[in-house]
């Protein structure tokens, strides 16, 4: 049964939306997540689950950066926590290798090691013998690479199941299968959702929906407030198996992710396709994934194949997530467009999400309103 009323729904059932319940379980505020079909089946079931903002985050876009580096120092505790309260998300902070193949691939990773290594994370350069003997099985080809050991992966499927299992544990609500139709208003205030199983009253709504985030006639169109610039790009990874292999951490060559898994299995990711909701596992995403992996690991192209997976990322026009209140539109928030970067920055996210939601104050989320475009 759908709870009558609630201090924050959350309408959207993937990493964003449940990283942020949490958050605010923790803080005893009430808080019910609604999602249309499944927790995680979308784009944070179907990640690479990479924490690796060196690789993924501009450091010159200063706001993409503080959250990156936040995300990265927050993600070894919470993981700890979220085990600690029944479901182990599978965070293993092995660190991340990228391998270059050819000479121009080795000045582009040398460019990147002359900032990264003044951060002081120990990134460091591997000659071929180092990488060699790091991951015996990498291709004879391989140039060199460099090793960033603070960063790591996670299991997105995994991870968001141990955030609904931690936050109802401290009083949240989480339904699936349950489709808000619309919004809920008073004038220009949003009082609660409507939904399939009936309208449930809230002081805040927050809007974590992915892609769908941005379908316009949705959600805001009839309080006549600003579009939202959010659009799908697909994104399909697959998983193999090979007895006796799997790599120490995830190996990033410049078309693919390989990435170890827990069970054994070996993820491969991902794919990048504008403008697609479908989440279609197609021939061609599956041999150019196969192809990129065997390019750092050849020995994959005999592995069977398990399983393949796609889903929608939610993107922008800037690259930057859209975060915060929707201006002329009380009650209501945004926590989406992290693209493919929205495991990486799930944790941050919440954190400066959760805190605006408790004390109102949006200046620290400034850089990411939707104001800007």
């Amino acid at each position: 049964m759908l709870e009558k009323s609630s201090d924050v729904v959350i309408i959207g059932g993937g990493v964003i939306g449940c990283s942020i319940a949490y958050q605010l379980a923790k803080q005893q505020v009430g808080v019910v997540v609604l999602e249309r079909t499944r927790f995680a089946a979308g784009a944070s079931g179907a990640t690479a689950g990479v924490i690796s903002p060196l690789w993924h985050v501009d450091p010159e876009v200063e706001p993409m950066w503080r959250l990156g580096m936040r995300g990265l120092k927050l993600f070894p505790s919470l993981a700890s926590e979220l085990s600690e309260a029944g479901v182990d998300p599978e965070f293993r902070q092995t660190g991340v290798l990228k391998v270059a193949f050819t000479g121009e691939e080795v000045e582009e990773l040398r460019r990147n090691l002359a900032w990264q290594s003044q951060l002081g994370f120990g990134v460091a350069w591997l000659d071929q013998a180092e990488v060699l003997q790091r991951e015996p099985e990498i291709s004879t080809a391989v140039m060199g690479g460099i090793f960033s050991p603070q960063e790591g992966y996670v299991r997105g499927q995994r991870l968001v199941d141990s955030l609904v299992q931690a936050a109802t544990r401290l009083g949240a609500q989480f339904h699936q299968g349950v489709e808000v139709l619309n919004l809920r208003t008073e004038g220009r205030r949003v009082t609660g959702v409507v939904t399939s199983w009936g309208s449930t009253d809230a002081a805040q709504v927050v809007l974590a929906a992915g892609p769908w985030s941005g379908l316009p006639s949705r959600w805001l169109r009839q309080q006549g407030a600003p579009e939202i610039p959010v659009r799908p790009v697909k994104g399909e990874r697959i998983l193999l198996r090979k007895p006796g292999f799997l790599p120490r951490s995830p190996v990033r060559n410049s078309e693919a992710y390989v990435v170890p898994r827990l069970g054994g299995d070996v993820l491969v990711a991902a794919t990048r396709v504008e403008g697609q909701f479908d989440e279609v596992v197609t021939a061609a995403g599956v041999s150019r994934l196969i192809a990129a992996a065997a390019l750092s690991f050849p020995s994959l192209a005999d592995a069977a194949f398990v399983s393949g997976r796609a889903g929608v990322r939610p993107a922008t026009p800037d690259g930057m997530p859209i975060l915060g209140p929707v201006p002329d539109v009380e009650g209501l928030s945004i926590a989406a467009g992290h693209d493919a970067v929205g495991i990486m920055l799930s944790s941050a996210t919440a954190e400066m999400m959760a805190q605006y939601l408790l004390d109102g104050n949006a200046a620290p989320l400034e850089p990411f309103s939707i104001s800007r475009f």
